[in-house]
């Protein structure tokens, strides 16, 4: 009986060795592949209050350089567009404006008073606030 469970504990060892991995043998990537990618998008509505919005982005890059434009509807009407790339030594951008800035004009003042009843006689009359102790 202790020779069959020593051949089994035998066999289970050669069995474990033998199905251990050797090594691993698989290729290490040398360089990494160059980033590459493109996306844009806009929009283009008016918002509950009648506002009309209106900006959008597009950017491509290729390997370590970035390019790419963006713009945006300013409150004052004008659009403002941003051409840049970006590269190993940062970001650069180019500001240009389209449009005349529009600003709304002030509303005239309006009346934030009424004259009292009775006009200016009115108030020249002052009224007794207290009333003098009984005994003076």
């Amino acid at each position: 009986m202790k020779i069959a469970a020593f051949s089994f504990v035998a066999a289970l060892l050669v069995s474990t060795c033998h199905a251990a991995p050797q090594g691993y043998n698989y290729d290490v990537p040398t360089t990494p592949a160059p980033a590459a990618y493109s996306f844009s998008y806009s929009v283009d509505a008016v918002d509950p209050l009648s506002h009309p919005v209106q900006y959008g982005h597009q950017e491509n890059r290729q390997g370590p350089q970035t390019t790419g434009t963006y713009y945006v509807l300013l409150p004052d009407t004008r659009v403002m567009t941003v051409n840049y790339y970006a590269d190993e030594t940062g970001f650069h951008p180019t500001y240009t404006f389209q449009g005349q800035a529009v600003y709304p004009q002030p509303a005239a003042p309006t009346q934030l008073y009424n004259t009292p009843v009775g006009g200016q006689a009115a108030l020249a009359t002052p009224s007794q606030l207290y009333n003098t102790p009984a005994g003076k």
